[in-house]
């Protein structure tokens, strides 16, 4: 028999084909919800709870998207039109290693599980670790806004611990070896030789170096509007990330007269007016460069480090030698100077050492002797006024 609850507010009933109890119920707009369960109670319990849903107008549609499917809709709707390619390409590649839980439903999925996916993750970078977990959140939390998911479980979930990164730089004595290679070589190296000074003397990014064209270089700065990426196998011109990657960046007359020399050289077959090219006029793409960086750095005796640790070595040279962080910051075009700051920080001279010093003649009239005198005259001026003493004071 069906066991119906007061006012029509669903029924549970009993099927014997199944072995299975139904409970039901019909919402405002005539739509009827309903599911199996094993026991009568655990029906009941669950149609007391849509009951509830119904009421507080938080009930949830049942859906049987998987959280694997969800994902990847997340990053072509909502991503995708607001992020360059090379970057959600970055994130379907994270995305891949969310495979072990991306066949459970999206309404199913719980905090245990995320956290086992967690603890069960092959070996991997504490880097790559995070980036997982901000995809993952990014894209529950906008399935809770959206509806899909009755509440955020992402929120009960600590971000995996991230270890700070250890920036490499290039010593003197190696950025010296490296300049006596060229120095030897360059009738065979002419090309890498400017990608090298570019780099060291602006702290540009690879892709700035291989975007710059030959109407952003002026007699004393360049003008830094685009970057040439390597998406798919095809080199794109993007535009920078943000608005402070779109920056002028001083540099020595004597460089600027060397590149206007490459371009004007007549040696370079016009390809929408890049800078850098390869025989054949087409744009040249990074792994190039990084081959060729590694057969210098071969020849001059220094260990591997990539293209990009000169960008470090740069950043790190100018907070060396005294140059104001935010001037570093608008170089590098980081849209934060919090972020200079955390990579580079520890290059600023006596950065942490200093600090009690200055902290001490801020903060001088807030001394302890001062303070416990303070102190020390109260309670004297407590004690007389009990005694009825007359306390007279000299002036110190």
């Amino acid at each position: 028999m069906p066991k119906r609850n007061r006012n029509g507010a669903g029924s549970i009933v009993y099927e014997p084909e199944r072995k299975k109890y139904r409970a039901y119920i019909t919402d405002a707009l005539g739509k009827r919800i309903s599911k199996r369960f094993d026991s009568s109670d655990e029906a009941d319990m669950w149609l007391s709870q849509i009951k509830l849903d119904l009421y507080n107008n938080t009930y949830i549609p049942k859906s049987n998207i998987t959280v694997g499917e969800w994902i990847l809709e997340y990053l072509s709707t909502y991503c995708a039109p607001n992020i360059r390619a090379k970057t959600l390409i970055r994130y379907m590649q994270t995305a891949r290693h969310l495979e072990p839980i991306s066949g459970i439903l999206l309404q199913e999925l719980d905090a245990r599980q995320v956290q086992y996916f967690y603890n069960n993750l092959p070996k991997m970078s504490d880097s790559s670790k995070n980036k997982i977990h901000k995809l993952l959140k990014a894209a529950i939390t906008k399935a809770h806004i959206l509806e899909l998911v009755k509440k955020n479980i992402m929120n009960a979930i600590p971000a995996p611990k991230v270890s700070k990164p250890k920036i490499e730089i290039f010593k003197r004595e190696e950025l010296q070896a490296i300049s006596d290679v060229f120095k030897k070589l360059i009738p065979l190296i002419e090309g890498i030789i400017y990608y090298f000074l570019l780099t060291i003397n602006t702290g540009m990014r690879l892709g700035e170096v291989l975007g710059l064209k030959r109407k952003c270089v002026f007699d004393d700065y360049v003008v830094i509007n685009n970057s040439l990426q390597d998406i798919n196998g095809k080199m794109v011109d993007t535009p920078p990330k943000t608005d402070a990657g779109e920056r002028e960046i001083t540099i020595t007359r004597d460089l600027s007269s060397d590149l206007k020399k490459r371009f004007n050289s007549g040696k370079i077959v016009s390809f929408d007016g890049y800078i850098f090219q390869s025989k054949n006029g087409t744009p040249l793409r990074p792994n190039q460069i990084e081959r060729a960086w590694k057969s210098i750095l071969l020849l001059a005796s220094v260990p591997h480090k990539n293209f990009h640790v000169l960008r470090h070595t740069h950043a790190t040279q100018l907070l060396a030698n005294g140059i104001p962080l935010l001037e570093v910051s608008k170089r590098l075009g980081h849209s934060r100077a919090s972020h200079t700051l955390d990579l580079y920080g520890h290059s600023i001279p006596g950065y942490d050492a200093s600090l009690p010093n200055k902290i001490s003649k801020i903060f001088q009239f807030y001394k302890l002797g001062a303070i416990v005198g303070a102190i020390a005259e109260i309670y004297v001026r407590k004690m007389a006024f009990y005694r009825n003493e007359k306390i007279s004071y000299k002036a110190t």
